[in-house]
């Protein structure tokens, strides 16, 4: 009896016990054995060395997978390998790590971001990702480490010192910053009275008012009267945090000023008390403002707030703030109304155009020529959806137009009339254009803010931005929002075959900044 036989026998007599062998699962093309799908790992590993090699990982996707992984391990080797991925060159990774170091919870480490670890790192996105990211831990700083920092920042590195301001607005605001807070106040003090850039100053008076609102209230008063608009808007903005009277007053005399901005911030002041008194004003305000934004945008926050449909009849509307008591509940945020029915003539693809200061962003990412309609791409007809738009635009409005991949394609630097002779040229030019590529939507935004004309950002998009430096969409909100509030630009959008999650996030996008989103389906 040879050996197999034996052992057979044996088993089938009780008298012998085997393990039992389970044979490895063959590997899957493109995968480690044994990997999970998305970061090429071991299922159930945790171990921090083996993350550190997916991070070094050719796919993007594998490297931000690590980051997560990294994140909620914690501790201080897996931060290390975090800051790290904030310098990756695909911002699907970068954002990732920006977002996680959000999380951190270790002071010590919080503390050293201040330095070398972080704001004081080479790469001036790094620099940048940090100081972003500071203002979203949970974590107490000190004020006085703050205050250096502030101190220790290049005057030329503007975008970095607004952000790290806009983290010390948000920290105090949060009651998270501690010691002595007045040399905070000086140092926020000492840039609002520089000659640096109007924005920066505002940032550096939103700054104070977080952290010692007494000590700012007499800075805001003296800046509504200051000579650039953008500091105007901040002033305003910061009146808000102000006693119910202080604010009141304050955007009344706000709502006379000639840039519109600071007209817009007054307004949605006055839409946030929702008095008797503060409706009053805002009537009287809709009935003679000249922008079309602000004078459509108050009538939909009575609309949306009364129930009532009295178009501009200013006698109606005063009839039925008399009968408001205290202050109005006021439900839904600003963005979030409903334009009336043939308020305007023109529409870009079924989203009503109000603003006459428009800037056009058109996503020509992959799905503008991938995917077609009948016998038309979808660029094809968007060319048609653009014509249509524009030969419609009012008398005084003014126009441009950005079609984008990775990298933006102005048509003009900034805005032109509306005329015949503009508007044919801005469609042959659109026409023409056959660039594609990724979307990246956040860096062909920042050029179409640097035309300081802009009040309205329209955006036709398949909701998913990629390329250039910003990927996440909900960090993208947040950056945008903090980088329009001195300028009041409000960004619609024009949803195609977007995914839910991001329509989500695009129309909270709108609501903030006092525009509107809707999806369309292109045909």
């Amino acid at each position: 009896m040879d050996a197999f036989h034996r052992i057979l026998r044996a088993l089938l007599l009780g008298g012998l016990c085997l393990p039992v062998l389970v044979p490895r699962p063959r590997p899957i093309p493109g995968r480690g054995p044994g990997s999970d799908e998305v970061s090429g790992r071991r299922p159930g590993s945790d171990d921090v060395s083996d993350l550190e090699a997916d991070l070094r990982a050719p796919r993007p996707e594998t490297r931000r997978a690590a980051v997560q992984k990294l994140a909620g391990i914690g501790g201080r080797k897996a931060w290390d390998l975090v800051l790290r991925a904030l310098a990756d060159p695909e911002s699907m990774v970068a954002d990732e790590a920006e977002v996680a170091l959000g999380g951190v919870a270790d002071p010590k480490l919080a503390r050293e971001l201040l330095g070398a670890a972080g704001l004081r790192a080479r790469d001036p996105w790094v620099r940048l990702r940090v100081a972003e990211a500071i203002g979203r831990m949970r974590i107490a700083f000190d004020a006085v480490e703050l205050a250096r920092t502030l101190l220790s920042c290049d005057a030329k590195e503007i975008d970095l010192r607004r952000t790290l301001l806009w983290s010390v607005e948000r920290l105090a605001i949060a009651r998270l910053v501690e010691g002595d807070r007045a040399r905070i106040v000086r140092e926020a003090e000492s840039i609002l009275d520089s000659r640096a850039e109007p924005e920066l100053r505002g940032a550096a008076l939103q700054a104070l008012a977080a952290v010692d609102l007494l000590e700012a209230q007499p800075r805001i008063v003296e800046r509504l009267s200051d000579r650039d608009g953008a500091l105007r808007c901040a002033a305003l903005l910061a009146a808000a945090r102000l006693t119910e009277a202080e604010c009141q007053s304050l955007s009344e005399r706000g709502l006379e000023d000639a840039e519109p901005r600071v007209r817009a911030q007054a307004i949605e002041n006055l839409e946030k008390l929702a008095s008797r008194a503060a409706i009053l004003a805002l009537v009287h305000r809709m009935e003679i403002e000249k922008s079309q934004r602000l004078r459509f945008g108050i009538l939909a926050w009575l609309r949306a707030r009364s129930g009532l449909d009295l178009g501009f009849d200013g006698a109606g509307w005063r009839e039925w703030a008399q009968k408001v008591e205290g202050k109005l509940a006021t439900g839904e945020s600003r963005g979030v109304r409903l334009l009336p029915a043939g308020a305007t003539k023109a529409s870009f693809a079924g989203l009503s155009l109000v603003s006459d200061r428009v800037c056009f962003l058109v996503d020509f990412s992959g799905s503008t020529w991938q995917t077609k309609v009948g016998e038309k791409t979808r660029k094809e007809i968007l060319d048609e959806k653009l014509r249509a738009a524009l030969e419609a635009l009012p008398a005084g409005t003014r126009f441009n137009v950005i079609p984008y991949t990775n990298e933006a394609i102005p048509w003009e630097k900034g805005l032109v009339a509306a005329d015949k002779a503009n508007v044919r040229r801005a469609l042959e030019f659109f026409e023409r254009c056959r660039q594609s590529g990724r979307g990246n939507f956040y860096d062909a935004a920042m050029v179409a803010l640097q035309d300081p004309d802009v009040d309205t950002l329209v955006v036709l998009t398949d909701g998913v931005p990629t390329g250039g430096h910003r990927w996440n969409l909900e960090l993208m909100v947040e950056l945008l929002v903090e980088r329009v509030r001195y300028r009041k630009v409000a960004i619609d959008s024009v949803l195609v075959d977007a995914p839910k999650p991001k329509q989500r996030l695009w129309a909270d996008l709108a609501a903030r900044t006092g525009g509107r989103s809707t999806t369309a389906d292109l045909r």
